[in-house]
């Protein structure tokens, strides 16, 4: 959580309000590239939730899955677990039930993924067939369950931009209404996703961009990325010279998640109090390259077409955004616009984002690196 402590505070704030004074605050997008943070500060949000009693549903949207479905399996779940612990009792939350039931029938007629709900349906709550209407009812009964517990509801949904957009656009019409209501429930949402997923949503609803407070990931200052390195060796009574803590800083470019990776491979070296020095730490960087290289970049290489590789070795000669113009020459294509359908795929494949119009840029730091040393591999 090194360097996010202010958007972590922002949006504590806003959760505070929805708890404390019953406001209606603006949903939450928190983007970024891949290995920014964004998982592990929904699940601080969530932690911050979970403590102080909230209900906290957490889905995690995918291509090939509805995001309705998901929701409701997870709220069921919550759902289920506070009624056996009796934190949530009353009409409210058998009303709260009783909509989620409605909702389930009708996104799921077949009863492929039933939740096996023991009340009856509630007439004419969540039963329209218009999905933003439905969710919208779905939500207002679970947010006045929680008003009425005197708690409020938390909604984490990571990976936001993989959601179909027959999902998304009911989805921002829903918050979009309860965020407009006279009196709204204490229901406070956030999706996470990469740096597409604010033009994602806005593709789904116009209004998106007005509708969610946007917070976007960027790489750590030095001083942010010394601070994630030197605290937790301090809590292993250990400290980094000098020289080796400079190194790594260098080398990670404040890419948190290669700043983790480096940390561990350092550590790992070692037994008991220790200065790191500069030997532990120039293998350990090249451990971490080599973690990274099996893992996060190879999965991402193969999952490109042959052209697709071939595009993102054109990609791989800038530092930094490329533009399509320049690709297109790389690849000996006279038209530009010849490239379009590839790079939209590789764009909803998640691995490679647009920046600027005509600019395109990897969704993982340090993706150009693995290619130039290793993309001659298929």
């Amino acid at each position: 959580m090194a360097g996010r402590d202010d958007i972590v505070r922002s949006i504590e704030q806003d959760m505070t309000r929805v708890y404390d004074d019953a406001e209606g605050m603006r949903p939450i997008v928190i983007s970024g590239l891949r290995g920014m943070g964004k998982t592990v500060l929904l699940r601080a949000l969530y932690d911050f939730a979970n403590q102080r009693g909230w209900v906290v549903v957490w889905a995690e949207a995918s291509k090939d899955e509805s995001l309705s479905k998901k929701l409701a399996q997870s709220i069921y779940v919550e759902l289920r677990k506070l009624r056996s612990s009796e934190k949530l009792a009353g009409r409210a939350f058998e009303h709260a039930l009783a909509v989620l039931k409605s909702f389930q029938l009708k996104i799921d007629p077949a009863g492929a993924c039933s939740f096996g709900i023991d009340v009856s349906p509630a007439k004419g709550y969540a039963d329209s067939g218009d999905l933003s209407l439905d969710l919208q009812d779905l939500l207002e009964a679970l947010g006045g369950a929680a008003r009425e517990a005197g708690t409020a509801v938390l909604i984490c949904v990571d990976e936001l931009q993989e959601a179909p957009i027959e999902d998304l656009r009911p989805l921002n019409m829903a918050l979009h209404s309860i965020g407009q209501s006279f009196s709204p429930v204490p229901v406070f949402f956030v999706g996470a996703g990469l740096p597409t997923l604010p033009s994602v949503l806005a593709d789904a609803s116009s209004y998106a961009e007005r509708l969610y407070r946007y917070y976007t990931l960027d790489p750590l200052s030095d001083k942010s990325s010394g601070k994630a390195l030197v605290e937790p060796v301090a809590g292993q009574g250990m400290a980094w010279s000098p020289e080796a803590l400079g190194l790594v800083v260098q080398e990670a470019a404040g890419y948190p998640y290669f700043i983790q990776q480096c940390g561990f491979s350092i550590c790992e070296q070692v037994d008991g109090p220790i200065e790191l020095t500069m030997v532990e730490t120039l293998a350990g960087i090249e451990l971490a390259r080599e973690e990274l290289s099996r893992g996060l970049y190879r999965s991402r290489w193969g999952r490109a077409t042959a052209q697709g590789k071939e595009f993102m070795r054109a990609m791989a000669q800038d530092e930094g955004p490329s533009k399509i113009s320049e690709i297109a020459r790389r690849m000996g294509k006279g038209d530009p616009s010849s490239l379009s359908v590839l790079r939209d795929r590789l764009i909803k494949d998640g691995l490679i984002y647009s920046p600027e119009r005509g600019l395109v840029a990897f969704t993982v730091p340090g993706m150009d690196g693995f290619i130039n040393r290793c993309g001659e591999v298929d």
